[in-house]
């Protein structure tokens, strides 16, 4: 195998699709919804949350679950990861 075909990936089997969506998305960039153009930039008033990652939504309650764990599931998710 030449210096290019190593450098770029030929000749190795492809990674399978099952394996890369293996892993739940970790839901670590959570952007925040508003309902009124107004109440943008007041995290008291924010509406839902979307995943940035994955665009899953979450409610208000949900999303503000996700921030207050977000630390303990990114450990969880990158231990899981090797």
């Amino acid at each position: 195998m030449g210096f290019l075909s190593k450098l770029f990936g030929r000749g190795k089997a492809p990674r399978s699709a099952a394996a890369i969506e293996a892993l739940p998305c970790p839901h670590v960039t959570l952007v925040p919804k508003w309902d009124n153009v107004a109440d943008m930039g007041h995290e008291d008033k924010v509406s839902g949350f979307a995943c940035d990652a994955c665009h899953q939504s979450f409610t208000r309650d949900e999303g503000l679950a996700l921030r207050a764990s977000e630390a303990a599931r990114l450990l969880e998710h990158l231990s899981t990861d090797t």
